[in-house]
């Protein structure tokens, strides 16, 4: 079981990354496209690079926690480092670090908030969370790791939850008495007498409540939802007999997309609808007959030449996969080594024109350790600096960009293709009973 959080880091960059390279409690450390010692340097040189940085985030802090006795330090840092190369994509340095300080182990993460690859920051919202806590998720069943269930009802504690299941909360059994009351009232004055017979304590005042004879405190309407306010009361009992006039729609079957058919059996809409039936009949002998006519032009004439047809479409996507991670990969380790490259050269040139009474700044020497951080990692990545070697590596970018552009295009087409597929088979389903799928000889 993870837990992850994830908040900006406005001015406390520097203080930030001492506390989670603390040795006494950091066990493991990794880094991506800039060194420990120096990232809060390259942080910032990063974001000073890029002319669309807007905004006061410098970075980010994640924190990844996990159940304790359930992980260890090993496991839980490297699937930290899965979560960063899935979430990040290679686009942010970063720095990774496994506290056990605790009694449950912990990653903390710290990111650029600005990318080094494409120059955009950051989008920390509400959907990004979620893209990372499911990533998170995903990777600790994969590690076969417990994980926490999606909540769905924000703002309940666990009681409430449990009684809701069992429809035994005040506020289920509220909303209940609420409803059919208002089914069998004409005005508010009788609803109100209605909800008192039903043993319901009302008090009025800004907001109506109520209270049950056992209840302790009084519950606001409002609080059941935007149904159950006192004006919406009075007017869905003012309403309730009027029914509103639903205009008959057209049935236009001309240029229909090619769509999945409608079920007809036991369903609630053709029971209840003529008009609606109607209608699906149409709908289903329409496409129907455009499911019949591509797999006549897919040359398809059984169930065993469709399901090689699918079977070929997803190797294909799955080539297509990893081909687009290898480039991206490609892509990200050829961009962080021409980072250090121009760091490399910048940072060189800053030194040598600083003359010998200003070079007790803190400028030269943030310059300085840059100098020396970027000189490390082009020896470990057997770089040589030198023009030749960057206009290579600007070259091999603008190759591998291309190459990601068309695999992008690729996608596009593989995509529509792969929602074809998918009508086709829902819509064979409906044309074919079980007991004819193994042949469509007769039926095509």
């Amino acid at each position: 079981m993870a837990i992850t959080k994830i908040w900006s880091i406005k001015k406390t960059l520097d203080k930030a990354m001492k506390y989670i390279l603390d040795p006494i409690k950091a066990k493991y450390v990794y880094s991506y496209a800039c060194a420990p010692e120096t990232a809060d340097l390259e942080f910032e040189l990063t974001l000073d690079q890029n002319s669309r940085s807007g905004g006061i985030n410098r970075a980010y802090h994640i924190i990844q926690s996990f159940k304790p006795e359930e992980t260890s330090p090993e496991q839980a840092h490297e699937i930290g480092k899965q979560l960063l190369e899935q979430h990040l994509q290679g686009k942010y340095e970063y720095i990774l670090t496994t506290h056990i300080d605790k009694e449950h182990i912990h990653n903390h993460v710290i990111f650029c908030a600005s990318s080094f690859m494409d120059h955009k920051k950051y989008n920390d919202c509400t959907k990004t969370y979620y893209q990372l806590r499911e990533a998170s998720d995903v990777l600790c069943i994969e590690h076969g790791l417990s994980v926490i269930p999606p909540n769905q009802n924000k703002g309940k504690s666990h009681y409430e939850w449990q009684m809701d299941q069992q429809g035994n909360s005040w506020k289920t059994q509220l909303r209940t008495a609420i409803d059919m009351c208002i089914k069998s009232s004409k005005a508010f004055e009788d609803f109100a007498s209605q909800m008192k017979t039903q043993g319901y304590e009302i008090k009025y005042g800004k907001h109506i409540a109520f209270r049950a004879e056992k209840q302790k405190r009084f519950t606001r309407a409002m609080q059941l939802g935007e149904n159950y306010t006192e004006e919406n009361i009075k007017l869905r009992i003012a309403q309730k007999d009027k029914l509103p006039i639903k205009k008959a729609k057209k049935i236009n079957l001309k240029n229909e997309p090619f769509s999945v058919m409608v079920a007809l059996e036991n369903n609630k809409k053709v029971i209840e609808s003529k008009g609606y039936e109607h209608w699906a009949k149409l709908h289903n002998l329409k496409q129907g007959s455009k499911t019949l006519n591509l797999l006549q032009t897919y040359n398809i004439h059984s169930m065993e030449e469709w399901e090689a047809k699918k079977s070929s479409h997803k190797k294909a996507m799955n080539a297509w996969t990893s081909d687009v991670k290898a480039i991206e990969k490609k892509l990200a380790n050829t961009k962080a080594i021409l980072k250090q490259l121009t760091m490399y050269e910048d940072t060189k040139a800053s030194i040598s024109k600083t003359p010998k009474n200003k070079r007790q700044t803190a400028e030269y020497e943030s310059a300085t350790i840059l100098f020396k951080s970027a000189t490390k990692a082009l020896k470990n990545a057997n770089m040589t600096p030198s023009t030749q070697k960057k206009a290579e590596l600007q070259q091999q970018v603008q190759v591998l960009q291309k190459k990601q552009q068309d695999l992008y295009k690729e996608h596009k087409v593989l995509k529509q293709t792969q929602r074809e597929y998918y009508i086709i088979e829902q819509n064979l389903i409906q044309l074919l009973h079980p007991t004819t799928t193994k042949s469509l000889d007769r039926d095509l």
